[in-house]
């Protein structure tokens, strides 16, 4: 168990993701004008993504396909391997599903 979320708040965390993207876009020395012409998502969004880490997940993805991102963001979510027994037993539980 990760206790990252006792140490930031989610607005704190969305504030670093878009950091991290902006530090990204100028690193690779983009303007917020040409990110937007390049992904499709509006200029305006992606100020207030780097300013304040509000984006919806649909512009997050293609900001990150534009900025050559996209692995980081399908690996989102994704289970790592398996620690302990309990854990790879509970690995082959199908929840949901008939």
């Amino acid at each position: 168990m990760s206790f990252v979320h006792l140490l930031y708040s989610p607005a704190e965390l969305a504030r670093d993701v878009g950091n991290n993207a902006k530090a990204l876009r100028l690193s690779k020395n983009l303007s917020r004008k040409t990110l937007a012409r390049k992904s499709g998502v509006s200029e305006s969004t992606i100020k207030r993504f780097e300013m304040t880490g509000a984006i919806t997940l649909e512009a997050m993805i293609l900001l990150a396909a534009s900025l050559d991102e996209l692995t980081a963001i399908s690996k989102l979510f994704k289970p790592d391997h398996p620690n302990t027994y309990e854990e790879l037993k509970n690995s082959k539980r199908k929840r949901g599903t008939k």
